[in-house]
């Protein structure tokens, strides 16, 4: 279950990859263009909650530091003291990727693409069948990630609303499931929500993940399971070389 928050986590902080937004409605068109890929050697410094299945850990990251001491613990005192799910999340943000030499930080990649701005590659997930909703915002047909066969799978029972806050940026995105549906014959979705939501900072080029949150509860195995798992970003610095 771990695996599917973090996946979702991950959608945010991938490399970006520019796509035409020409075919969207306006203002949703000049909304989603609105996304920066940061320079090489641009760093992050932020708070960051995470809220997983009512336990909390408060963690500080300062992407000017090396891989594996990037992560201070704020939150409880102890490594000790945190849940099994937490402390899993813990070992994974202070574990450097072998392959790679980046710190994937449970799917948080901050080191690489547009770390906590708005990306191109957010925007990619409203992927089509856009529609103006009555209380505002705008419908679509989310797609989660194109090279995944589970988040294709998962896709066409998936609905989405995109908010604009009055700046014209993307305020929040929510892609979430009507109805329990089956991703493969051995699982049933009972319940998915992922939302993100999105600031404009003053000084830096593009709007910035301020919470990201996601709800699954899956049954599979003859075993059913629920996690609910936030993010909360705060104390947000910005530096390009």
């Amino acid at each position: 279950m771990r695996v599917l928050a973090a996946a979702a986590a991950a959608i945010c902080f991938c490399a970006p990859s520019f796509s035409d937004n020409s075919n969207y409605p306006q203002p949703l068109a000049d909304a989603l263009a609105m996304g920066y890929a940061a320079p090489e050697g641009a760093f992050w410094r932020f708070t960051l909650r995470v809220s997983m299945n009512e336990t909390v850990m408060d963690v500080r990251f300062d992407g000017a530091e090396a891989d594996g001491e990037d992560w201070t613990l704020l939150s409880p005192a102890s490594a000790d003291d945190l849940s099994d799910e937490l402390s899993a999340m813990w070992t994974d943000m202070n574990t450097p990727d072998e392959d790679s030499g980046e710190n994937e930080g449970a799917g948080l990649s901050i080191r690489s693409g547009g770390g906590l701005f708005f990306s191109p590659e957010t925007a990619r997930m409203i992927a089509g069948d856009v529609q103006q909703a009555s209380a505002g915002g705008y419908t679509f047909r989310p797609d989660l990630d194109p090279d995944s066969d589970e988040a294709d799978s998962m896709a066409e029972h998936l609905s989405g609303e995109i908010a604009l806050a009055s700046s014209g940026q993307v305020e929040r995105i929510r892609i979430f499931a009507p109805a329990s549906f089956k991703p493969n014959p051995a699982a049933r979705i009972h319940e998915f929500e992922m939302i993100m939501n999105f600031q404009t900072l003053e000084g830096l080029p593009a709007p910035v993940m301020t919470s990201m949150s996601t709800v699954v509860d899956v049954s599979a195995l003859f075993q059913r399971q629920q996690q609910s798992v936030r993010f909360e970003f705060s104390d947000v610095e910005y530096a390009e070389p």
